[in-house]
Order: C-alpha cells, then sequence, then structure tokens
C-alpha cells in the first residue's frame, strides 16, 4: 500500500474472473492511492462502484456480397475484415505461402462466421491450414454437433492448459457457474439464433423473474449476449457457445423434455402469430416469426423425427402464410408435403390448410400440375366441411391455377363460381382477391380500359375492408395496365406506393413485382438499357427464390423484350442484363425508384402534324393511323391492300420502333403527340 500512495501506476489484473471474491481488495487499493488506475480482465463483471465495463466484442466478420453460386465476390474486401485478417496472420505462422484467393476466399469468410468471430477460435482453426484447406475444415466445422470442439484443438504448448483448445476455454467460464446457473445454460442452448425472456422462461420452467435474474448472470459472464429490445429483450448464445451448451444438455439426460417444451413454446407462438399475418397491421407479426424463424425450424425437425403428425400439421398449416409472405416457398413447400405424409389422419380441416398452402406455394414456384392437384383436394374438403369460406378460398386458387396457364374460360368460371360463394359467405377478402383476378385477365389480354375500371374499384374495395397484405398486388395491376396505356406518371406513383408497401411487410415477391413495373415503365418511354438492368436485377432475385415468371405473365412480357434486345442489340443487351444481375437487393430497389418520364423534346410542326419519331416511313404512318382508328390487323390489311400477315408485321416493327408495348399504347402516344 505504502508504494500505491508514494506515484501514479497503472496495475492491470488478468484473467480476474477466478478470483471475484478478492474484488473488494481492489477498492481498497483505489482507496490507498490517488494515483493508481486498475485496468482488470475478466469475463464477468466486478460489480464494484465506480467500475466502468467495456465489453470486448468479437471480431467484425466480413459483410457477404452478391453470392455467385456458393462462393462471395470481393476478394480484397473480405481481406479488409478483422476476423478474416487474423485467420491470414494465424494461416501464414503454419503455412508460410498461405494466400486469399478466389478459391478458398468464401470458405475463410464462412469459417470466421460460423466462428462467430471469436479470435481463439479463429486462431485455433487457421492453424490447421498446414494441413487441412479452408473447405475442408469448413466442412468439418458444419459436420456434426461437437465436430468444431474436436477440430479447434492444438494451441500452442507454453499456453494455460485453458487455452489449447475451444472446449477448455468455454469450460473455464462454464465452471465458475452454480448449479442453478448450469441448468440454465445448457436448457437456453435448445434456442437457435436467440431467444426472449418468455420464451426462455418457459423452457427453464422459471418464472420471469427469477429467469431475468438468471439471465443476467449468464450475460454478465460472457456466456449469453443481449441483442437489445425489438419490442421485446432478446438474448443469443454464440454458435460456438450454445454448441458446448448442447454438450452439457445431452449430458445431463433432460434433452429429450427440453426439446419438447421447446417444440411446444414454438407451436404455441405459430398458432397465435400466424393466422395474424394477413392482418393490416402484420408487418410486426412477420418480423416475429422470421426472427424466431430459426426456432421454427427446429421445432419442425423435432415433430418430424417424433413422427408427430398431428403438431407438425398443426404447426406447418399455422406457418404457410409467413412463408409465402415472405417467400420462403422451397422450403415451405417441403415442410408442408412432410406434414401432409405424416399427418395423413389429422382433422380434415387441418388437411385443407396443407393442401391449400402447399398448392399455393407450388403455383409461386410455376409447379402448376402440383398445385392443381392440392386445390382440387382441398375443394373436396371443404365441400365434405361445408365450409362455404373454405370452398371459396379454393375455387379461387384453381381460378389461379388456369389463369397462369393461360386457360382464361376456365379461370373465369372458377372465379365466378368464388364470387357467388363469397356472397353467401360474407367474405371481403376472398372477393377482392376473385374480382382482381378478373381483372388482370382483362390486363394480360390487352383489354386495357375495362382492366383499368375492374382494377380501380377493386382497389377501393381493398382499401375500405384494409386488406393492406393484397395492395401492393392490386397496385402492379393496376400499374401494369396504366403502363399499356401510355399513362406513365401515374403508373410510377403506382409502383412506387406498391414497392413501398412490400419493403415494410418484407414480401420479396411484392417487392420483384414492383421493380418489374417500373422496369415496363422504362422501356415504355425510350429507356431500354435502364429497363434492361432493372430486368436482370428480378431475374437474379427470381433465381434466388426459384419463382420463374408463369407462362401467361411470360407470353405478357415477351413484345417487350423483344423490343429491347432489338433497342440494344445482343451485345447491348447482354451487357445490361449481367449489370442488373450483379445489383444487391437494395441497389435493385433503389434503381427503380429513379425511373422518370423523359420529357418529351420539342418538335417543329408541319402542315398541323408533328413528324412521327424513330424514322417511321409513310406506310408505317398509315399503319398508325388505322391503329388509333381501332383497326385490326385484318382490317388495316384491307385497307392497305396487303396481306393481314403483312400487317401483322408492319405493326410489330412500328411497335418497336416507337418503343411501345402494346397496340393501345402506340394509339394513345400518337394522339397525344399529335403523329396523326
Amino acid at each position: 500500500l505504502e508504494t500505491v500512495r508514494r506515484r501514479e501506476q497503472l496495475l492491470v489484473l488478468d484473467n480476474f474472473e477466478h478470483l471475484l471474491t478478492a474484488a473488494p481488495i481492489v477498492v481498497d487499493l483505489l482507496a490507498a492511492g490517488p494515483g493508481l488506475r486498475i485496468l482488470v480482465t475478466s469475463r464477468e463483471a466486478l460489480r464494484l462502484r465506480g467500475e466502468h465495463d467495456l465489453v470486448v466484442s468479437p471480431l467484425a466478420l466480413p459483410e457477404q456480397t452478391r453470392p455467385v453460386g456458393h462462393r462471395w465476390l470481393g476478394v480484397q474486401t473480405l481481406a479488409t475484415s478483422p476476423a478474416v485478417t487474423l485467420f491470414l496472420q494465424r494461416a501464414r505462422a503454419a503455412r508460410s505461402e498461405f494466400i486469399l484467393s478466389e478459391a478458398n476466399a468464401a470458405d475463410v469468410a464462412a469459417i470466421c462466421a460460423r466462428l462467430d468471430g471469436l479470435p481463439h477460435a479463429i486462431e485455433l482453426a487457421a492453424a490447421r491450414v498446414g494441413h487441412l484447406s479452408p473447405g475442408a475444415i469448413l466442412e468439418r466445422i458444419d459436420r456434426q454437433r461437437s465436430a468444431r470442439f474436436s477440430l479447434l484443438t492444438g494451441g500452442p504448448r507454453d499456453a494455460p492448459a485453458r487455452l489449447r483448445t475451444m472446449r477448455e476455454a468455454i469450460a473455464w467460464s462454464h465452471d465458475l457457474l452454480d448449479d442453478a446457473e448450469c441448468d440454465v445454460f445448457r436448457r437456453l442452448a435448445v434456442f437457435v439464433g436467440g431467444f426472449t425472456l418468455d420464451a426462455a422462461a418457459a423452457v427453464c420452467e422459471l418464472d420471469e423473474l427469477t429467469m431475468l435474474d438468471k439471465i443476467g448472470s449468464l450475460v454478465s459472464k460472457s456466456l449469453v449476449r443481449y441483442d437489445g429490445d425489438l419490442g421485446e429483450p432478446r438474448y443469443r448464445m454464440l454458435e460456438t457457445i450454445r454448441e458446448f451448451g448442447q454438450e452439457r444438455l445431452a449430458a445431463s439426460g433432460l434433452e429429450e423434455s427440453v426439446r419438447e417444451r421447446h417444440a411446444e413454446w414454438c407451436l404455441a407462438l405459430a398458432e397465435r402469430v400466424g393466422p395474424l399475418v394477413k392482418h393490416p397491421d402484420a408487418a410486426g407479426f412477420l418480423e416475429a416469426l422470421e426472427r424466431e424463424h430459426p426456432n421454427l425450424r427446429a421445432a419442425l425437425t423435432w415433430f418430424k423425427d417424433q413422427s408427430d403428425g398431428p403438431r407438425l400439421t398443426r404447426l406447418t398449416g399455422a406457418l404457410w402464410s409467413f412463408w409465402e409472405e415472405h417467400a420462403h416457398y422451397a422450403e415451405g413447400r417441403r415442410w408442408l408435403e412432410v406434414a401432409l405424409e405424416l399427418g395423413h389422419d389429422a382433422p380434415a380441416q387441418d388437411r385443407f390448410w396443407l393442401l391449400t398452402g402447399s398448392g399455393t406455394l407450388a403455383r409461386h414456384q410455376t409447379d402448376f400440375r402440383h398445385a392443381i392437384v392440392c386445390h382440387g383436394q382441398a375443394l373436396t374438403l371443404a365441400r365434405e366441411l361445408g365450409d362455404r369460406e373454405a370452398e371459396a378460398f379454393a375455387l379461387n386458387n384453381l381460378g389461379v391455377q388456369a389463369m397462369e396457364l393461360g386457360d382464361f374460360d376456365e379461370a373465369r368460371t372458377r372465379f365466378e363460381a368464388c364470387i357467388a360463394v363469397v356472397r353467401e359467405a360474407n367474405a371481403p377478402h376472398l372477393l377482392t382477391r376473385a374480382l382482381h383476378n378478373l381483372g388482370q385477365i382483362q390486363r394480360v389480354q390487352h383489354d386495357s380500359a375495362a382492366a383499368v375500371q375492374s382494377t380501380e374499384e377493386v382497389l377501393a374495395l381493398a382499401r375500405e375492408h384494409h386488406i393492406g397484405w393484397l395492395l401492393p398486388i392490386i397496385l402492379v395491376g393496376l400499374g401494369l395496365t396504366t403502363t399499356d396505356l401510355g399513362d406513365y406518371d401515374r403508373a410510377i406513383a403506382l409502383f412506387h406506393e406498391s414497392l413501398s408497401l412490400a419493403q415494410a411487410r418484407g414480401n420479396l415477391s411484392d417487392v420483384i413485382d414492383g421493380i418489374e413495373g417500373l422496369a415496363r415503365v422504362a422501356a415504355a418511354t425510350g429507356q431500354a438499357e435502364r429497363a434492361t438492368r432493372l430486368f436482370g436485377s428480378t431475374d437474379a432475385l427470381r433465381e434466388e427464390l426459384a419463382t420463374p415468371f408463369g407462362p401467361t405473365e411470360l407470353a405478357y412480357l415477351e413484345p417487350v423484350m423483344n423490343t429491347l434486345r432489338d433497342t440494344l442489340g445482343a451485345n447491348g443487351f447482354s451487357a445490361a442484363w449481367e449489370e442488373g444481375r450483379s445489383l444487391s437487393r437494395q441497389d435493385a430497389i433503389e434503381a427503380a425508384l429513379t425511373v422518370r418520364v423523359e420529357p418529351a423534346k420539342s418538335e417543329t410542326p408541319t402542315a398541323g402534324r408533328q413528324p412521327a419519331p424513330h424514322g417511321l416511313t409513310g406506310r408505317e404512318r398509315e399503319v398508325l393511323r388505322l391503329l388509333v382508328e381501332g383497326r385490326s390487323d385484318k382490317e388495316i390489311g384491307a385497307v392497305m391492300s396487303i396481306s393481314s400477315q403483312t400487317a401483322t408485321k408492319h405493326v410489330g416493327n412500328l411497335l418497336r420502333k416507337l418503343d411501345v408495348p402494346s397496340r393501345t399504347a402506340a394509339a394513345i402516344l400518337a394522339v397525344r403527340r399529335g403523329y396523326v
């Protein structure tokens, strides 16, 4: 103490966590020496007056750029990440010629991510580069439970025993827990991707106040992390620590009962929140389900492994609308198929929702044959149950399949049957769906005036009944029709509103539709390169979701794509398309939102008529005049004394030169600009 009093100095106390009972001595030292400062490293706070905590976080992980196959782009960008930098330093110590390359960069980045940016774990993994490739290291980390601990060994012989393996490093902190904390720690390891206080209390079988105290203790000991308040407090374990906890849970003999309680909590959450994802204020419910999606997957796996068809049926039936809203098409469909197989004895009402969900997600993947079978079986079940609303739902879904395949007569029959049932069942959301679909038949058949009127009525109905989830789809349909009619300013406003709503709900499919709508406006207003980039960006997003265009929409889009190819040429089109495919989702959205109607260049009138743009020939001007009169190709041929086939060819050339998607749009453009 005499030495402390006489001078200013810094005292460093390293690894103090195993000496916490001696913590009051630190206060005595500070009181004795006014010039003394003490720096303490510990896995647990000392909880003394005057203590200032500085939490040392894991190393920052590399941000993933756009994936190409299973690789990441941007080796130089990855190399600047602190986690990757440490890996490279330790890897070169093990093998001096090791370099970060396009061949191994994705694996190195993934290793750092799997190890949560923990420096000690990264060092132990990198030391293996002397005899394993990064890909082989990653494969072993991912192989099975506890595989990483078998790999993360071989620390320096001169290091303390607790630092020679990752298991021992974590065990050092774990062994400082009391029995009650050990029990909570291993139970919490059942959660995947984090947990809330109420979820933890349910699984640990504790009241909320006791649970809060136990979590607080584990947070202070660096075994649990506080992730902040996302509507309610949320916590998580780093994956490496969680794996250690799973080992302890398995050894305790409690694993089965803990997983059962976890799965029950997930089922209760899904049945409470799942039905709300189509409600007006559903964004928060969708976000909650997305946050808990890793836990929900664990519960689905548990029910499947237990061959528990009834509860798997309930869980998947509660989640399919969420999977549709957030475009988890392939994953959701896979689980629904498992549930249909295991839940063949489930109640008819539950199987109706499984079939409806499976058919709907299959339709998003353009597997129309499967969708028709599922919705046909759902219709049979609904009629057996005497459930008129379910019957209307199935009829509408069957109509959608027919429309997607171009069988418009069958589609109309189904939609009209749905409407007849709906009026009896008083279900405005189903009425709105069916009326919207009838309007879309008019759109794809180029009956634009009728489509606008129909869709306007549907939009008003959706707003009146607060059917928010359907608004982006209706707005896109109306935007496409107004684009066909040449009302580009209104179309842009409609697509902007659609994109805004889709982003708020996190619905990627609706986001894609909004971007493609603005791409069509760009194409129709002479912005061919921009339009092609935007279509390229959504092509990559559709590929990511495995949701290609159906035949009807593909046919509707084909003239636009042909015009873009003709305008840009093969090389120009390909370059713009690939540039668009490289855009991130957010970059694609921002690029779409920049689409504007370019002001028309002033032209000198000649004899009361402005010259047509794009070098139209005299014959093409005559064709344009006849289009304005509403003549068909056959009538144009008769007036001009040419065959209807030749007239069709002239019309096609005319549309390409004017850079418009349809005959109606060409006629409107000609009238507005005085070309005829």
